[in-house]
């Protein structure tokens, strides 16, 4: 009889787990009793993840899919300010003995899981504050930014990020700040539209600036801005305009996710940046706005955690998602 080894001259791996494999590796797993196949994803997809133990929504958030990291925000009675930090390992989350030293909410989050920076917020006052994250505990930094401001946004690291928009001064700013590992530096140029509940995603010198609301009433944007360092420049538009959203990737390769595109209201629309334009992909499983993010997370490997699932209670799900072309494990059946 002939055996596959006999006909392509080498047999299939016997293995106890699945494998990190290349697109077309076939193996059999003898824990599973079955023939598994590397395929490629080819529209994308959002799969459940492990609930967050802390229900919240407007908190700041860092790190990527694997290793994400939540501080902050509003507690489920929509009053209470947190401190609660939460660690996620790609399965299930852990609340950290210690949280920030600064309870507050609408505050701005950038990082990994191990250097991570806290920004502003509202503590219900515009808050200054900044804080820097280990991996174990946040510290205070001495001077906080210039402007203090809640309901604010920003993209970068620990040591080179950009805060933008907020509360402060007045409604819907464009205030625009850059760090430097120690310091923030007003910039002199600010968004072209100035927005609160905004996202951003990228570094400090290529970032996107997206959404928001811009007006009263819940008036909101579906404007983007690019950032190259020193000011921003309008790009493509968003399909949805929102507030609360969330997003993470770079500045040619983004996702957005969740938010609201009126007062009092939540959407699971979910949308892909290429550098230009933006296109529709396949919507959270679970609306809601004031969502978190693994601001560092990629277009093809994100994060979406917590947020206001309006008229349900705030949410504790956590949603993965796989972007196309990402390598993913399949069950060879006789079917």
């Amino acid at each position: 009889m002939s055996t596959y080894k006999g006909i392509y001259g080498y047999a299939v791996k016997n293995v106890a787990s699945d494998p990190s494999a290349d697109e077309g590796q076939v193996w059999y797993n003898n824990a599973t009793y079955a023939f598994k196949l590397a395929a490629a994803t080819t529209v994308g997809t959002w799969a459940a993840g492990g609930n967050i133990p802390t229900t919240h929504y407007y908190g700041g958030g860092a790190g990527t899919q694997t290793a994400g990291l939540s501080f902050g925000g509003l507690g489920p009675n929509f009053t209470t300010l947190l401190t609660t930090t939460d660690l996620y390992n790609g399965t299930s989350w852990t609340t950290n003995p210690t949280g920030l030293n600064t309870a507050r909410a609408t505050l701005g989050g950038v990082g990994t899981q191990t250097a991570a920076l806290a920004f502003g917020g509202e503590t219900p006052a515009n808050s200054a504050a900044t804080e820097k994250w280990n991996g174990t505990s946040w510290t205070s930094n001495p001077t906080g930014l210039n402007t203090a401001r809640k309901n604010i946004s920003g993209f970068g690291n620990q040591t080179a990020a950009v805060a933008f928009g907020g509360n402060a001064p007045g409604n819907y700013a464009t205030t625009t700040e850059n760090w430097n590992g120690s310091s923030w530096t007003s910039n002199p140029t600010g968004l072209n539209t100035g927005r609160m509940y905004a996202t951003g995603f990228g570094i400090q010198t290529a970032g996107i600036a997206a959404g928001g609301q811009i007006g009263p009433a819940g008036a909101v944007t579906a404007t983007s801005e690019y950032f190259n360092g020193t000011s921003f420049t309008s790009t493509g538009s968003m399909n949805d305009a929102r507030s609360g959203l969330a997003g993470a990737g770079t500045q040619t390769a983004g996702i957005i996710f969740g938010g609201s595109p009126g007062p009092v209201s939540a959407v699971a629309v979910s949308e892909l940046f290429n550098g230009t334009s933006w296109s529709n992909i396949p919507s959270l499983s679970t609306a809601r706005n004031g969502i978190g993010s693994a601001t560092g997370a990629s277009q093809t490997l994100a994060l979406a955690f917590g947020g206001d699932a309006y008229p349900a209670p705030a949410s504790v799900a956590t949603e993965e998602w796989t972007g196309p072309g990402v390598a993913v494990t399949k069950t060879i059946t006789t079917s």
